[in-house]
């Protein structure tokens, strides 16, 4: 395993477990509309950004709370101390820390830690993916067998695109504001995933986008389906090839 995947996953780690003990999570602050931000989530950036920096010190970091640029030509971190601060706010155990390694334009490496379980999952490229829990270590891979879908959006597309999904009585319809379906999916736990949020950042999507796709899934634009790229705003994650056309036409079928 490189270094830098064995920092990532103990930086997430460190992060969880003071996430986990609700310090600063009484303290909430608004970054405007429906937007906010505890406490918490900035002790955790700054355990992260103090983690990353003593092993990597060369290297940029872009975090939610902090900020950050990348340099070009270096490798960056992209950070979400806490992503699904809503739910965490609220004592609702839907969240996650996400650490993504960017080196040429590519995510190589990535971990994510899932809110009050201890688990962290994580990958590096062309390596696989994999779920480290108190057992020991596993590979993930995808699954369509839970007939679930997990919906993200803040567009009328989108909405009409749940609309339809539920009509047709096929899916179980997950939502919560929160990156953590994309490990899930990874996982095997959810079949598929649309997120349909044009000013998302990818601080908060590009380790799960690359947990599932070094796992097996289809991980593409949801407007063009074309391979997913940092940059990118909205997602469409499936199980299966032929799962992926199917949720294609939905999203082209709703429009």
């Amino acid at each position: 395993m490189r270094a830098e995947t064995e920092v990532a996953i103990r930086a997430v780690s460190l992060a969880m477990q003071r996430a986990d003990a609700r310090e600063g999570a009484d303290n909430v602050d608004s970054k405007g509309g429906i937007d906010i931000v505890t406490a918490t989530d900035v002790i955790c950036e700054d355990a992260i950004r103090a983690e990353l920096t003593d092993a990597f010190a060369e290297y940029p970091i872009v975090g939610e709370e902090r900020g950050g640029e990348a340099v070009e030509d270096r490798p960056y971190w992209l950070v979400d101390p806490i992503c699904g601060t809503r739910p965490y706010a609220s004592n609702i155990p839907m969240y996650c820390t996400n650490i993504a390694l960017v080196e040429n334009g590519r995510v190589t490496a990535a971990a994510v830690a899932i809110g009050g379980s201890g688990e962290v999952m994580y990958a590096e490229k062309g390596g696989g993916a994999w779920l480290r829990t108190k057992q020991g270590d596993r590979p993930i891979t995808p699954s369509e067998e839970s007939n679930t879908l997990w919906i993200g959006t803040h567009t009328e597309h989108g909405a009409n695109v749940t609309r339809n999904a539920m009509l047709l009585k096929r899916w179980y319809i997950m939502q919560a504001p929160t990156s953590l379906g994309y490990p899930y999916l990874a996982a095997g736990r959810i079949s598929g995933l649309i997120h349909m949020s044009p000013k998302l950042s990818s601080v908060h999507t590009a380790a799960g986008c690359f947990l599932a796709e070094e796992a097996g899934a289809v991980v593409t634009d949801v407007e063009t389906g074309q391979p997913w790229r940092i940059g990118n705003a909205m997602y469409l994650l499936a199980a299966t090839p032929i799962l992926h056309k199917e949720l294609m036409e939905l999203v082209g079928g709703s429009a």
